[in-house]
C-alpha cells in the first residue's frame, strides 16, 4: 500500500471517530429518555413525556440532565385524534405529590387513556412558571405513545445519576465496580431504579426482577429502620 494511501485512510478513520464521538456527546446533551418516554427539547429545557393507561408525567430537566424542582409549574395537555386536526380534549397539569419531604420532579394528570388510539395521535403540551427567564413557559408536542407499565425501563446512565451510582458503588448483580465495564445502565421498575454495570447483567435481572428489586426494598427499609433508632 502507498504511504499517502495509508495516511489517508488513517486521517478518514480519526474522522469517523471524531463524528461518532461528536454524536454521542450531542446526545448526552440533549438528554436521553430515563423512564421510556417520549423526550422533547425546547430553548432551556427537555422534557420526557411518559404515558400510560392511568395518565400521563412530564419529567422536566435542563440540558444538563439536572431534574427541576415541580412543585410550582403548571401547564395544560391537549390531545389530538389522528381522524381530525381539531383539539380532541385538553387537561390540565399538576404537581406530582411531594414524598419524604422532597420536592416532586413532575407534573401531569390521572386519567384514563386506554381509549385514545395507539397509532397516529399527538399531545401538545405547555409548561408555565419554570425557573430559566429566558424561557419561564414552554410548548411542545409529542406523538402518542403508551409506555407499558410493569416492564423494565434500560436507559444509558446521565450526569443526573452520578450521586446514586456513587452511592451504590457495586453492580447488585454482578458485585463488580459500576464503572468497570464502561459505564454503568440505569435500569427501572415502575417507580424504582437501580444500575448494573452491563449488558451482561441485565439478562439476569430480565430472568427475575424481583429479586434484585426486592433486595434494594430490603436495604433501604434496613437502612429507615437504623435512621429510626439513632434517634
Amino acid at each position: 500500500m502507498r504511504p499517502e494511501h495509508s495516511k489517508f485512510l488513517t486521517m478518514l478513520a480519526f474522522l469517523s471517530l471524531g463524528i461518532a464521538f461528536s454524536a454521542e456527546a450531542d446526545e448526552h446533551k440533549h438528554g436521553a429518555p430515563l423512564h421510556g418516554g417520549k423526550v422533547a427539547m425546547t430553548k432551556e429545557y427537555h422534557f420526557e413525556v411518559v404515558f400510560v393507561k392511568e395518565g400521563v408525567k412530564v419529567y422536566p430537566r435542563s440540558h444538563e440532565d439536572q431534574p427541576l424542582d415541580a412543585s410550582r409549574l403548571s401547564g395544560t395537555a391537549t390531545f389530538y385524534h389522528p381522524n381530525s386536526p381539531n383539539p380532541w380534549f385538553e387537561r390540565k397539569l399538576t404537581p406530582a405529590v411531594s414524598t419524604g419531604g422532597k420536592s416532586p420532579s413532575t407534573i401531569g394528570l390521572m386519567i384514563d387513556l386506554s381509549k385514545v388510539p395507539t397509532t397516529g395521535a399527538r399531545v401538545d403540551f405547555k409548561v408555565e412558571g419554570l425557573p430559566e427567564p429566558a424561557e419561564t413557559n414552554a410548548s411542545f408536542s409529542v406523538p402518542f405513545v403508551m409506555v407499558a407499565t410493569g416492564g423494565l425501563v434500560v436507559t444509558k446512565a446521565t450526569k443526573a445519576d452520578e450521586k446514586a451510582i456513587a452511592a451504590l458503588k457495586m453492580c447488585p448483580v454482578s458485585n463488580e465496580d459500576l464503572n468497570s465495564m464502561g459505564g454503568p445502565l440505569k435500569v427501572a421498575l415502575g417507580e424504582k431504579a437501580t444500575y448494573i454495570c452491563c449488558k451482561g447483567c441485565l439478562k439476569q435481572i430480565q430472568a427475575n426482577p424481583d429479586k434484585v428489586f426486592g433486595r434494594l426494598d430490603a436495604t433501604s427499609s434496613d437502612k429507615e429502620n437504623h435512621n429510626h433508632r439513632d434517634h
